[in-house]
């Protein structure tokens, strides 16, 4: 499948990033000059910015100011050639460019015509400006996230909208390309940030119903069970999740405590989590005594959830990344190899695989629109109006290795 990629920043690559893992060719279009936003976005090893490089790799560049009457006619040209297009242009821009889904559609009948927006196709807030934390915030996930010390609200430390939507927005391009191998049709697919978001509040919102009131922020604790969360050990903090009572009588013969399993406030689960503070405090005290690797081995004996509280550092040695080998190297010219995580997905026999780095600005400008049907001199054409711009790089001779 052939993807036109008219994204930018982060939720929309995702996406695309989804769908060229998958083994489609994801054509990037970008302004010339500066190229897509996330690409000045540190921090920087050379050319190759962070997030450029987690959400790029293996796309092909091509550099066309679509504001230009040749630019968005070259775009639309090259639309006619693909399966997809996918835009997270803010609502109401991409009718005004002439990128919209009748104006593709018009070129390419079948195309799937996929959005990925803020607030949603729809509604009062259909063309407000929109980012991730914005999200967190508007759907809830900051009013359960932190501490509830009574500080200043905190977002989650991932772009979980970002990503979340991301991926929503690549399955539903995974639907609507299956239907189209059924019915022959092409539709519309959008998915957006605050959706998102409201989905994974789902658990919250129904507790406001169930239990009448707001839930609260928990730190690393749990609403529904005890004792659920991150405890301090001698040498750093381990997260320990009991999820069952029989689970709980576990914990206590590691921590050999087994009288706790007897209290009349700790017996059943319900009864933890009506008295969880001061569990919490015993259950600390004892683990202060240790380090994270004695207790995690303790608790692994007796079969007790738990895993220690990493740094990225700590992840990227982590043994069982390098068991499932999820990080893969790419080579970035001139500038070494990176490791980037794999999809977290595995296919008995069409496994997902990183294609190569992220391209250089415009590196594929000329190849893309030969294969599009353009002549050299409609090319020519477009790099004299400055609708289209060369390289800033010598094209690579061959793709640039990727060790799974």
């Amino acid at each position: 499948m052939r993807i036109l990629d008219l994204t930018t920043i982060v939720a929309g690559p995702a996406a695309t990033m989804v769908l060229a893992d998958l083994g489609a060719d994801v054509i990037k279009v970008e302004r010339p000059g500066t190229g897509e936003d996330c690409r000045v976005m540190g921090p920087h090893r050379g050319a190759f910015g962070a997030y450029f490089t987690a959400l790029n790799r293996g796309k092909r560049s091509v550099a066309i100011d679509v504001t230009k009457p040749l630019g968005c006619e070259a775009v639309l040209r090259l639309a006619a050639t693909c399966d997809v297009v996918v835009e997270n242009f803010r609502g109401g821009k991409a009718a005004a460019l002439g990128l919209d889904e009748a104006s593709i559609r018009c070129r390419k009948p079948d195309v799937i015509y996929a959005s990925l927006s803020a607030y949603g196709p729809r509604g009062p807030d259909y063309t407000r400006p929109g980012y991730d934390a914005l999200l967190q915030a508007r759907t809830g996930i900051m009013s359960v996230t932190g501490t509830g010390d009574g500080s200043t609200p905190i977002r989650s430390g991932v772009s979980i909208l970002d990503l979340g939507a991301g991926v929503w927005l690549a399955l539903g391009v995974l639907a609507a390309l299956l239907e189209r191998q059924r019915s022959g049709q092409g539709q519309r697919v959008d998915a957006s940030l605050f959706q998102t978001g409201v989905m994974l509040m789902s658990y919250h919102l129904l507790y406001r119903q169930f239990a009448g009131v707001n839930p609260k922020p928990q730190g690393s604790h749990h609403t529904a069970f005890a004792p659920y969360g991150a405890f301090e050990a001698a040498n750093g903090a381990i997260m320990i999740g009991v999820s069952s009572d029989k689970a709980f009588v576990r914990l206590c013969e590691a921590l050999e405590h087994p009288e706790w399993c007897e209290d009349p406030r700790f017996r059943a689960n319900v009864d933890r989590v009506r008295n969880a503070g001061v569990l919490e405090q015993l259950i600390s005290g004892v683990l202060r005594s240790h380090s994270v690797e004695h207790w995690s081995a303790v608790l692994d004996a007796h079969d007790v959830a738990n895993d220690p509280v990493q740094n990225a550092e700590q992840v990227i040695s982590d043994r069982q990344m390098a068991a499932l080998g999820q990080l893969a190297e790419i080579e970035l010219d001139g500038e070494g190899s990176a490791l980037v995580p794999r999809l977290p997905i595995e296919l008995s026999l069409t496994s997902p695989g990183i294609q190569g780095a992220p391209p250089a600005l415009g590196e594929h400008t000329e190849e893309i629109l030969r294969e599009a049907g353009f002549t050299v001199e409609e090319i020519d054409c477009l790099f004299r109006d400055g609708a289209a711009v060369r390289p800033q790089i010598a094209p690579k001779k061959e793709k640039p290795a990727c060790r799974q």
